[in-house]
């Protein structure tokens, strides 16, 4: 192919900085530190138009980034170089007899929550529901349904791939299995998820949820009263712990965040531990599920810089590591008011369904008994990025060294949400890190797709390119 992009592709469905606000509007992303300035952001209509913008990057030695909700931080859906942008995948089909939702992937989690709620079903989707579908399946996918239907990866029946050839494949348990493994948890390290098939679940009535504010000396009975929980509730539960500083007063608490998949009464009798303990503001409520997941949204908004670091904790909590962990943030908003803003959030999701899913079965690294813990970070002051980066890192790192001496705990952070060590490839993939650069050496031998957590060909491994 030519160095001329509208030789491939029709001048409306190629943007350039020279064109203006459109081209504005397709590099910006979620964080504002993940923007990058592309020579070209190209918006194919089919998977044959994605394999041309695929060739066309290969031909002429482009850098290739793919674009589905934009929410990186890292930058990993931005290039100066071409963007293959999937606003065109973004629709949802529902096929209610057979409980699928065919899914484009370029869709947000909020169109498959709202379409799927036309029919009575739902599935296991973003908490921040404007995240893109793509980018939070391939490398993981916790969800408020977590407990009762896995991570989202574990509900993927099915997906169509263009792969670094140009050729468009499906993919499942029994058709190009290898690359059906891949992708579950290898991210977009083996080409373009164009489609995606989901298993969706009943889903009819009401749930209850809502944040609960407490004062920061209650953190550590709420540690204790949440652990306990988030291992004796049954199914149609679970709970997250947030730091955050909410209005009006903007200074640091604590939060707790009760989900029950039923109606308020039950669910408050289920976390009446916690919820004796006497919050501040209570502003739980039933709501429909597709509201949910949009719960964390005004903390979660466009624009500004953002950072994610995380680290997983074992089964059982340690009160030390989260009270040392908000003295430090505390402290550091102090120092810093820039940064409050910032949240951190440990996700209590249960672990017992994801567990039944065997390690070996997806390429997805973060199976066992294990909480995530995340660091999100946001900040306006560019002069602060060095500074945000190497607090978070450390954090994470100091997270993992704890939970490691006193238990032995795997506890390698969610790839998702970042980690500490992003260039020790074993920290992220863990045991599956072999088999992944294997299958990376057979779809996609010359790493044309290298933008989230890059994973080496296998015959490559000794050439300096590890």
């Amino acid at each position: 192919m030519g160095a001329n992009i509208l030789d491939v592709f029709p001048q409306d469905q190629v943007l350039t900085p020279e064109s203006g606000t459109a081209y504005d509007e397709a590099i910006r992303r979620w964080a504002d530190n993940a923007q990058r300035p592309a020579k070209y952001v190209v918006l194919p209509k089919s998977p044959a138009e994605v394999a041309k913008a695929i060739r066309f990057a290969v031909a002429n030695g482009l850098e290739l980034a793919i674009r589905g909700g934009g929410h990186s931080c890292s930058g990993a859906s931005s290039s100066e170089d071409l963007v293959i942008d999937l606003r065109h995948f973004a629709g949802v089909s529902v096929d209610a007899e057979r409980r699928l939702l065919t899914v484009g992937g370029g869709a947000i989690w909020e169109t498959v929550d709202r379409e799927a709620a036309k029919f009575g079903l739902a599935t296991v989707g973003g908490t921040v529901n404007h995240t893109g579908v793509g980018g939070l399946t391939l490398g993981g996918g916790y969800g408020w349904l977590t407990g009762d239907h896995g991570l989202a990866l574990d509900n993927v029946v099915q997906a169509e791939v263009v792969i670094a050839s140009g050729e468009v494949l499906t993919c499942s348990k029994t058709e190009n299995a290898d690359l059906f493994w891949a992708i579950r948890g290898g991210g977009s390290n083996f080409g373009v998820v164009t489609s995606f098939v989901f298993k969706a679940y009943p889903q009819i009535n009401t749930v209850w949820s809502g944040l609960t504010v407490f004062a920061p000396e209650k953190l550590p009975a709420i540690i204790r009263a949440a652990q306990k929980l988030s291992q004796q509730l049954p199914k149609g539960r679970s709970s997250a712990i947030i730091f955050s500083c909410p209005p009006p007063a903007h200074t640091p608490a604590v939060a707790f965040i009760p989900f029950f998949n039923g109606p308020q009464a039950e669910g408050r009798a289920l976390f009446k531990p916690v919820l004796d303990l006497g919050p501040l503001a209570d502003m739980t409520k039933e709501l429909r599920y597709e509201e949910q997941n949009g719960m964390f949204n005004e903390v979660a908004t466009h624009g500004e810089r953002k950072l994610m670091k995380s680290a997983y904790l074992g089964v059982q909590i340690d009160e030390g590591i989260l009270t040392n962990l908000w003295r430090e943030w505390v402290a550091l908003l102090e120092a810093y008011p820039d940064l409050k803003p910032s949240i951190v959030v440990l996700d209590l999701h249960p672990f017992q369904k994801l567990m039944e899913v065997p390690f070996e079965a997806t390429a997805f690294a973060g199976r066992g008994p294990l909480y995530n813990l995340t660091m999100m970070m946001r900040w306006t002051d560019p002069e602060l990025d060095v500074m945000v980066r190497q607090w978070a890192s450390e954090r994470a790192q100091e997270i993992r060294a704890a939970e490691s001496a006193r238990a032995g705990t795997d506890t390698r952070g969610y790839a998702n949400c970042g980690m500490g060590n992003e260039s020790a490839r074993t920290d992220i993939f863990g045991a599956n890190y072999e088999r992944l650069t294997a299958v990376k050496a057979k779809y996609d031998p010359q790493m044309v797709f290298r933008k989230w957590f890059p994973i080496t060909p296998k015959e490559h491994m000794g050439n300096g390119l590890a």
